[in-house]
């Protein structure tokens, strides 16, 4: 489990992510922002044509489902101390249907997650957890919703990056993603700070929490 520090353009450290000083939690459920929620907001920011998966007027939506959905918004700073029981009955209290449940784990990180999730991807952004991020992702802001520094101006960049994506907006492989964060920081306009790897699961649909009402599928 590594933190990647970048304060300054194309100057990265890799460091051990041992102990919790950083504040961050290296694995928690978090309640976010469903992506086409999102998509509809920003929308009107966009002209026709945009880059990669930016939205655009003449595009259809290609989903993100990442952690850079304002988790902060809904996500209880203790929440990594929640058991799955308390997480349910949590979201359930917001009955909010524009929200969904999401579940990382640091990569690396080798305790076990909670039953009934399934692996969705890769995503790479700030570390998460109290007195941390807002939830920022450079998948996100670079190539689905720029709401910070934003894509390369040509927007062609990432092209082989982009094209690796899967159908969650995240990649397949870890080293795809820190390939991608290293070339993403070399950029005079990137985002700096403490990076991480994040696994990205969802809730299985037909799980019995599922089925209870808890999550929605």
């Amino acid at each position: 489990m590594k933190i990647y520090q970048c304060y300054k353009t194309g100057e990265i450290k890799e460091i051990p992510a041992d102990g919790n000083e950083w504040g961050y939690s290296p694995m928690q459920f978090c309640v976010v922002e469903k992506y086409d929620s999102l998509y509809e907001k920003e929308l009107v920011r966009f002209g026709e044509n945009t880059p990669y998966a930016l939205p655009g007027k003449n595009k259809s939506i290609r989903v993100y489902k990442g952690i850079d959905r304002e988790p902060w918004r809904f996500t209880p700073d203790d929440m990594d101390r929640y058991s799955k029981e308390d997480v349910l009955k949590y979201y359930r209290s917001l009955n909010n249907e524009d929200t969904e449940l999401l579940f990382y784990r640091m990569a690396g990180y080798d305790s076990a997650i909670p039953e009934g999730l399934s692996f969705l991807g890769y995503d790479a952004g700030y570390l998460f957890g109290e007195g941390n991020s807002d939830g920022f992702s450079v998948i996100c802001d670079c190539m689905f919703l720029s709401r910070w520094h934003g894509c390369d101006y040509e927007g062609t960049e990432f092209i082989k990056e982009f094209q690796k994506l899967n159908k969650n907006g995240l990649f397949d492989s870890e080293k795809d993603t820190i390939d991608y964060l290293y070339h993403y920081l070399k950029q005079d306009w990137a985002e700096t700070g403490d990076f991480c790897i994040f696994e990205i699961y969802e809730p299985v649909c037909g799980d019995k929490d599922a089925a209870d009402g808890g999550i929605s599928c």
